[in-house]
């Protein structure tokens, strides 16, 4: 406080002059005997008194002072320290929308108080250029700049450094201020000096009231009546800031709206995007011109198609120019270097700035006096770069410009990042229908086949191989006459049911899908797809029409696109196709491409169905082209074996019966382990020169192949089959035969050819006996 130490009064009579002047140095002394020895209705009556001389003093005092007529009036003396009077000085600080509306309030606040404090003079300080700078300010001339703050030149500087009330009696003498209260006409006086203070901490403004009659300094009367004041004031200065950020945040929220509305209504127009954030921007931080460039990462430039020449339309909005796309290098201009560095720029004068290009002024006859320019960030790095031109309100952009637009620029990087995506996934989108094009043109089969299967689909009598009706089929001798076949098998079972146009091209194109690999491959379709037809026809089973469909088409094409790998060698080499699906990979690629087939144009084989039963038919086809993954098998396996023990199986379950479905697939995938044994021989030929075939990639890459894809060990294949009939088909088929009694060939057969290769294996292990002994024989 401003006190001086009490001093013992002397005990000669004092003269009331006298008295009144010890109180005025000690005033400690009248509170201590105004609480000890009052009553409180004295001190109430005695309050009341006061507060009605302040106002008449200051009233007379002020009727021959021209300067504070100006700014002070009867009224205000009445009412500036009543509650009414504090509410309407509230009420239009409160109602002020920029900046410098408060300040001119604050101004005419600062000229009654400092009248009533009976100041010669008040100065209001405001800061400015990002709070780095002071400038004096006037209504008549607005804000004066003064220059950096530096807290040892001045008393408003080190106020604005320190943020805290100081006052200095005999500013002049005082060491720590050689500049004094900042202006050359107060030479040698008092200065109370107070900040008004935002809750973040930073300095708003800063008031200095001075006296130049030295004989009277400023009491703790009026730093008391100055600070109560101000803090009403800074209290409504923050409410006014938050009013100001409410209405922004208003403004924002209706701006993602129209923006939400923009991007799901129509997310190819990136235009209308960013006319809106532009326009937005304009109003944001009331700017004269606004441009908006985009990064361009792969050309490493910035680009832009709409500029803001100052067009209004009628109804009010702003007009933007499309020209023809301007590009320029992203180290070029300021622009460029924001988008480099991702920082922001604030140009008080543009002029000034060794970045600014004036040629642009010149073309235009525009005057760039202040610019701020800013990033849009994404999670990548700077999406773009917003660049505003010439404040409206005031002589350049504030601090606080920069963080409402930094708020913005957030949902502007969201916009701009899913434009960029629809963008892309639409260009991605375009980039596929022409590969499907491309794709549907190779993939089909050609006209000359098409037309010639179209011209005969019948087989000839003597064509048909004599064991067609058989399981023991083999089609590697009769490959040219197979769509006929299957034309045929069709015909058998779904008598004048399917359109015999799009059939033809069906299968054509079914057999060009599958790839020229050693075992899995048209050859092996066809065999599925006879397979089943013969257990359809064979066992007395009640299927239904859709299921057989889903058995014959979904077993041809159970394995379209085959690369010759199994579902391991995708998963361990992370190849594009593992990263896809998550199970079962081969087989889901496998519907999907048949899927493909369906849907070409002139494919449509199921266009008879109804909705419902197409719907039902494709998921038929895809649980039974999934049956062929071998890992389900067990699992099914363990399910029916389990009915059957229980004697529960009923085909009316539907879980019990797409068992039995699966298994059927499973059945027809390995029929070849139930074929002949010369048949057998060829097929595992085949096989295992595809196994080979993997196991030499993966020690390509690296790997190490599992012994029955490494051919090193080609001379344990007996005994690999062997094992592999033991663990899985003869299970297989067992279960199948007590099922559907109707495939016990297939059990037989697979029995003779255990016994077939343990012969093999026998042979083969007799034959490496022998020639160990005569390779011992002639080392003897």
């Amino acid at each position: 406080m401003f006190l001086c130490p009490n001093r013992k009064l002397k005990t000669k009579e004092l003269s009331a002059e006298e008295v009144r002047k010890y109180l005025k140095t000690h005033p400690k002394v009248v509170e201590e005997y105004l609480l000890k020895s009052s009553s409180i209705e004295f001190l109430e009556k005695l309050i009341k008194q006061k507060k009605k001389l302040v106002g008449q003093n200051v009233f007379d005092n002020l009727r021959s002072d021209s300067t504070a007529k100006k700014y002070f009036h009867r009224d205000s003396v009445s009412t500036i320290f009543t509650d009414t009077g504090m509410k309407a000085m509230c009420r239009k600080i409160v109602s002020c929308i920029q900046d410098e509306d408060i300040y001119k309030q604050i101004f005419d606040i600062c000229q009654i108080i400092s009248a009533a404090m009976e100041a010669e003079a008040c100065l209001v300080f405001i800061m400015e250029n990002t709070e780095v700078d002071l400038a004096l300010y006037t209504p008549e001339t607005g804000p004066l700049h003064l220059g950096p703050i530096e807290p040892s030149y001045t008393v408003p500087a080190y106020v604005a450094v320190e943020g805290r009330t100081l006052v200095v009696s005999n500013v002049h003498k005082d060491r720590r201020f050689p500049l004094g209260v900042c202006s050359n006409k107060y030479k040698e006086c008092h200065a109370l000096c107070i900040p008004i203070l935002l809750d973040s901490g930073s300095v708003y403004c800063v008031i200095e009231f001075i006296r130049t009659k030295l004989e009277r300094t400023f009491d703790e009367y009026d730093f008391e009546m100055a600070t109560g004041i101000f803090s009403w004031i800074m209290a409504c200065v923050q409410k006014m800031k938050l009013n100001r950020m409410l209405k922004i945040q208003e403004a924002l929220n209706n701006f993602l709206l129209e923006t939400t509305k923009v991007m799901f209504d129509d997310m190819e127009n990136i235009d209308l995007l960013i006319t809106n954030i532009m326009t937005f921007t304009k109003d944001l931080v009331c700017a004269d011109r606004c441009s908006l460039f985009l990064v361009d990462d792969e050309r490493d430039e910035l680009y832009a198609d709409y500029f803001d020449e100052g067009k209004m339309s009628t109804e009010g909005l702003p007009i933007y120019t499309k020209k023809s796309q301007i590009r320029f290098p992203r180290d070029k201009g300021i622009a460029g270097f924001v988008a480099r560095t991702g920082e922001v720029v604030n140009i008080k004068d543009a002029y000034k700035d060794d970045r600014f290009n004036t040629d642009i002024d010149k073309r235009t006859g525009y005057t760039t006096r202040n610019i701020l320019c800013m990033p849009i960030n994404g999670k990548d790095g700077v999406l773009g770069v917003v660049q505003m031109i010439n404040r409206k309100n005031g002589d350049h952009f504030t601090l606080e410009d920069e963080s409402a637009f930094k708020l913005f620029a957030i949902y502007c990087a969201l916009a701009l990042h899913y434009s960029r995506i629809y963008t892309l996934l639409s260009h991605k989108h375009m980039k596929y229908q022409v590969a499907m094009d491309v794709l549907n043109y190779h993939i089909s089969c050609s006209d000359d086949e098409y037309k010639a299967l179209l011209k005969a689909p019948e087989i000839a009598e003597n064509l048909i191989p004599a064991d067609f009706d058989t399981y023991d089929f083999c089609c590697y001798d009769y490959t040219e006459h197979l769509p006929k076949l299957f034309i045929k098998l069709i015909q058998e079972t779904f008598t004048n049911t399917f359109e015999m146009r799009k059939l033809c091209r069906f299968i054509l194109t079914v057999r060009k899908n599958y790839r020229p690999v050693q075992y899995h491959n048209w050859e092996h379709g066809f065999h599925v797809g006879h397979s089943l037809w013969q257990m359809i026809r064979k066992c007395k089973f009640q299927f239904t029409n859709l299921e057989k469909m889903a058995l014959i088409i979904g077993g041809v094409c159970h394995d379209i696109d085959h690369r010759g790998y199994n579902n391991d060698f995708f998963k361990k080499l992370k190849l594009p196709l593992a990263a896809l699906y998550s199970t079962s990979l081969m087989e889901e690629h496998h519907y999907k491409q048949m899927i493909t087939i369906l849907h070409a144009e002139g494919h449509e084989i199921f266009s008879f169905l109804t909705a419902d039963e197409h719907r039902l038919i494709l998921d038929y086809i895809r649980k039974n082209i999934i049956a062929t993954d071998l890992s389900l098998y067990f699992t099914n396996q363990k399910f029916l074996t389990g009915l059957i023990e229980r004697k529960e199986f009923n085909p009316e379950v539907g879980a019990h019966r797409h068992g039995l479905l699966a298994l059927m697939m499973t059945g027809a995938d390995l029929c070849a382990i139930a074929k002949p044994w010369h048949t057998q021989q060829r097929t595992a030929k085949f096989i295992y020169d595809e196994f080979f075939m993997q196991g030499d990639e993966e020690k390509k890459r690296g790997l190490q192949p599992i012994p029955m894809m490494d051919r090193h060990y080609q001379d344990d294949i007996p005994k690999n089959q062997i094992g592999f009939i033991s663990f899985i088909c003869k299970p297989l088929y067992t279960t199948l035969s007590v099922l559907l009694p109707g495939t016990k060939r297939l059990l037989d057969g697979t029995i003779t050819s255990m016994d077939k290769w343990k012969v093999e294996m026998e042979e083969q292990k007799a034959a490496r006996e022998k020639a160990t002994k005569e390779q011992s024989a002639r080392a003897e």
